[in-house]
């Protein structure tokens, strides 16, 4: 977790808590005691009013709070679905989108945290491949520059071709998840469905994109 994550973590959990002890909170956020210290110091530097001391336990004054996110119901609306469809994918997508939505909802005044509640648009993963693993690892390559070696299977094909590829992005067309990337094979871009990658795997091989091998070229290429 991020020291910003786990420093508003802290004040959630001081907010919704009247006494908090460091041992409590090191055994919720997966940390030691002297960590907590330091953090709930760093806190109080910062302006945070919390009372308390160490060996005893911690308060958050009730006049503090986090100043309000002020949405409407569409936007909400909009944000809380964009949300749900990430989770959907399963992965790191989905503890990602999770933890945004519950840190959303923390903040929030009272009626808006109500307003949440309200919204019942969904995106169910039922009968669906779950592509979160897949996509953590392509984002990952393309942010690291990584090769990455899959295995891809046509329908007209009898065995899947191994393919090196320099990932450049994940789209959602057509109702598929397709991953456009530079083919070293092909020597050109080539655009793979995510359902048709049997196997894939990171390489420690990296590379660097020339101009006629990037994203955006691409993109030029066939958005006219």
């Amino acid at each position: 977790m991020r020291r910003a994550d786990r420093l508003f973590q802290i004040i959630q959990f001081l907010r919704t808590r009247r006494l908090t002890t460091a041992k409590w909170l090191a055994e919720k956020l997966e940390i030691s005691e002297r960590t907590v210290y330091r953090d709930i110091q760093d806190l109080m530097s910062t302006g945070v009013p919390i009372d308390g001391e160490a060996g005893v336990g911690y308060v958050l004054r009730k006049d503090y709070d986090l100043p309000p996110l002020m949405f409407d119901l569409d936007e909400l609306t909009t944000l809380v679905l964009g949300a749900r469809m990430v989770a959907a994918l399963g992965g790191k997508m989905k503890t990602n989108a999770d933890r945004a939505l519950s840190k959303l909802n923390s903040a929030l005044p009272k009626k808006l945290q109500e307003d949440i509640n309200k919204i019942k648009l969904y995106a169910p993963s039922f009968n669906r491949l779950h592509y979160g693993a897949m996509i953590d690892l392509i984002n990952q390559a393309i942010i690291q520059h990584q090769v990455i070696s899959i295995d891809y299977q046509k329908p007209q094909d009898v065995v899947a071709e191994r393919r090196k590829i320099y990932p450049l992005g994940v789209f959602f067309w057509s109702d598929r998840w397709t991953m456009v990337g530079w083919c070293t094979t092909r020597n050109d871009f080539r655009h793979f469905r995510l359902d048709r990658i049997l196997e894939y795997t990171l390489l420690d091989e990296t590379f660097k994109l020339e101009k006629e091998q990037r994203l955006e070229t691409y993109l030029a290429s066939v958005i006219v």
